[in-house]
């Protein structure tokens, strides 16, 4: 996994005024279709009121100009940024042994 994603993706339709974005890592990751591909993985925080929901997501590269693509892969409520953070990095990590 490398260690830094350069200038990030523009997260701005799916993240609200008090919602945060923290990068996690940039790893190849194997799809559904069993594809191996470059992403880039973030931990999303979502506050609405008295709700939060943390959500793991990968980010891969879109070949559309101004297009975004963002892959849920996980979700739980509350503030849990280090648990999906430390689950996107074990995923990414099993995936490169296999």
């Amino acid at each position: 996994m490398l260690d830094s994603a350069g200038t990030g993706p523009d997260f701005s339709l799916f993240l609200g005024p008090d919602d945060t974005a923290d990068f996690v890592g940039a790893c190849h990751w194997r799809d559904r279709a069993g594809r191996v591909r470059p992403v880039l993985l973030y931990v999303l925080l979502h506050r609405r009121g008295a709700e939060t929901w943390t959500h793991a997501c990968r980010v891969p590269p879109d070949r559309r100009t101004g297009h975004l693509t963002l892959h849920l892969e996980r979700a739980l409520p509350g503030d849990r940024r280090a648990e999906l953070a430390a689950w996107l990095r074990a995923a990414a990590e099993a995936m490169r042994r296999d």
